[in-house]
């Protein structure tokens, strides 16, 4: 027996969940146009605050980084990688106990990588990689929290406020080493 063909101008009904669907995603992504813009009545714009009449001592915001300018995330990552003394992934297995020749290394890495690539800017989060074999996973996901620790609590002018994400993680190869990745923010609210 053949099939008839379903009538002009009626959809199978199993297309309707794919329609809401389709139509779901662009009325999202009309959404974020209207949030990302910078325009008049954007969702997330802000009144310049008024100029007050006394002389300020507080330094004006950075020329580069103007209202007009581009503003959140930078989704460019900018990373580098630290070679740490021998046995550095054990001992941050018990949180905090990275030497402190290691952490003046970190410290003197990201000193470096903020002044050939910061830009004036701050930073907004930082990913890192404990390097070290599966076997020391556990490890090597501490040796990363405790450099992020470290990050935060000697360069806190570096970092676009406290609550700046950051997330440790492993990657595979020989101990003793960490690949830190800063991604800097184009407007900290505050930013000198």
């Amino acid at each position: 027996m053949r099939r008839r063909p379903p009538a002009a101008g009626i959809a199978p009904r199993h297309l309707a969940g794919w329609l809401f669907a389709d139509l779901f995603l662009v009325l999202f992504l009309v959404a974020l146009g209207m949030i990302a813009s910078d325009g008049p009545g954007a969702a997330g714009a802000k009144k310049a605050p008024k100029p007050s009449a006394s002389p300020s001592s507080a330094a004006s915001p950075s020329p580069s980084r103007t209202a007009k300018g581009p503003t959140g995330l930078d989704p460019k990552r900018h990373t580098f990688a630290v070679s740490l003394s021998s046995g550095a992934t054990g001992r941050a297995a018990g949180k905090g106990n990275l030497n402190a020749a290691d952490r003046k290394k970190i410290i003197a890495a990201l000193d470096k990588e903020i002044r050939a690539s910061g830009d004036g800017r701050r930073i907004g989060m930082v990913i890192t990689f404990g390097v070290a074999p599966q076997s020391m996973l556990g490890a090597a996901t501490d040796l990363a929290e405790d450099v992020n620790a470290t990050l935060k609590s000697r360069r806190p002018q570096a970092f676009c406020g406290g609550n700046v994400g950051t997330r440790p993680f492993w990657s595979g190869g020989s101990a003793d080493r960490v690949e830190i990745e800063l991604y800097y923010i184009n407007a900290c609210e505050g930013q000198r």
